[in-house]
């Protein structure tokens, strides 16, 4: 339990958002010897890695260690730890570390990578480059707050921008003008009535970013704005996109595609998800098999391996706000979970 905590204290010490990865090198590295891993190394894009055994079954064990900006004071009252990243998601990659480990001691005989991904909150870099670079890998694990339920499907992901220009006007008086801003926010309604799913099989649209203006009684003449569309299995990107642009031209805004990831979702029967639900029975806990309506690196990831899954401690309704936490006994449960899943996987 001390131990956790002490790793977890550390991890949410050193604030990470996308491209400050690196100030996590030094800590890692150091729990990597204090641990026994047998080997430590970074790779071109920043991506860390620790490896335990040398023959067998290669198992990775992917977390990320980015946070999405923000930073939040860490402090620890009795058995819970605050911070940013406390659940999304450096508490997964502490169970990840620490249950590799008790794999190990307990005769776990496998080749165990865990891996700090960078860029998971961004554009996803880390996960990229480990599938562009060649990483080989039987099973996959991927760290994420999944309230120890197993993750078997996210939803795939649609960033687009969308910007207005127009002649602008006085405010005095709007029906003469022509104001950026109006266009905008026609577009986001009728886009936000289109696609204003709340569950996994919906679609959903989320606008981040609004701008528009730079006087009180000017009509803006540009604007931009920033939207998340969230898509499931079922769903085809081209016709979203096809939707979208439909409107945009109708409203009059310029359409940027940014980027589209695709869904993911595995069967229940997957090995390493029975693994993991035969693990949490023998914890005397009773497995939930879930679907996240975000994204996660398990969207890119599947392309390495389609035995993979997502798992890991925290809550995930705390995620990227100024109030996570997470239980240290929450973290050991999990490191337990993994390293009985990581000893049954290393004798398929």
């Amino acid at each position: 339990m001390e131990l956790a905590k002490n790793l977890l204290f550390d991890l949410l010490s050193v604030y990470t958002p996308p491209r400050y990865e690196f100030k996590l090198i030094p800590v890692v590295r150091d729990w990597a010897d204090k641990l026994g891993y047998d080997e430590f190394y970074v790779d071109d894009v920043g991506n860390i890695f620790l490896r335990l055994g040398s023959h067998g079954r290669t198992i990775l064990l992917a977390g990320h260690l980015d946070t999405v900006p923000g930073e939040v004071d860490v402090k620890l009252s009795q058995d819970t730890i605050y911070g940013r990243g406390a659940v999304d998601a450096k508490g997964p990659l502490a169970a990840f570390i620490l249950g590799a480990v008790l794999s190990k001691i307990e005769g776990g005989n496998s080749k165990v990578y865990v891996a700090g991904l960078v860029r998971e909150e961004d554009d996803g870099l880390g996960s990229r480059h480990l599938v562009e670079s060649g990483f080989k890998s039987d099973s996959i694990i991927v760290g994420e707050p999944t309230n120890l339920g197993v993750a078997i499907a996210y939803r795939g992901s649609i960033l687009i921008r969308i910007s207005a220009n127009t002649l602008g006007g006085h405010s005095s008086a709007p029906h003469i003008g022509e104001s950026a801003l109006d266009k905008l926010i026609q577009f986001i309604n009728i886009v936000k009535g289109k696609f204003n799913g709340v569950r996994f099989d919906d679609v959903s649209c989320a606008f981040t970013v609004l701008r528009a203006g730079d006087w009180p009684s000017s009509l803006p003449k540009k604007g931009e704005a920033y939207a998340n569309i969230r898509y499931p299995p079922r769903c085809c990107s081209e016709d979203i996109v096809r939707e979208i642009k439909e409107v945009a031209q109708s409203v009059g805004v310029e359409l940027e595609i940014l980027s589209i990831e695709k869904p993911v979702e595995v069967s229940v029967n997957t090995t390493v998800v029975r693994a993991l639900v035969r693990s949490i029975l023998r914890s005397n806990l009773k497995p939930k098999i879930v679907k996240k309506t975000g994204t996660s690196d398990m969207n890119t990831l599947i392309a390495i391996s389609k035995n993979i899954t997502t798992f890991g401690p925290g809550d995930s309704r705390l995620a990227h706000t100024d109030y996570e936490k997470i239980r240290v006994d929450e973290v050991v449960t999990a490191a337990r979970i993994i390293s009985n899943a990581l000893k049954e996987l290393s004798r398929i």
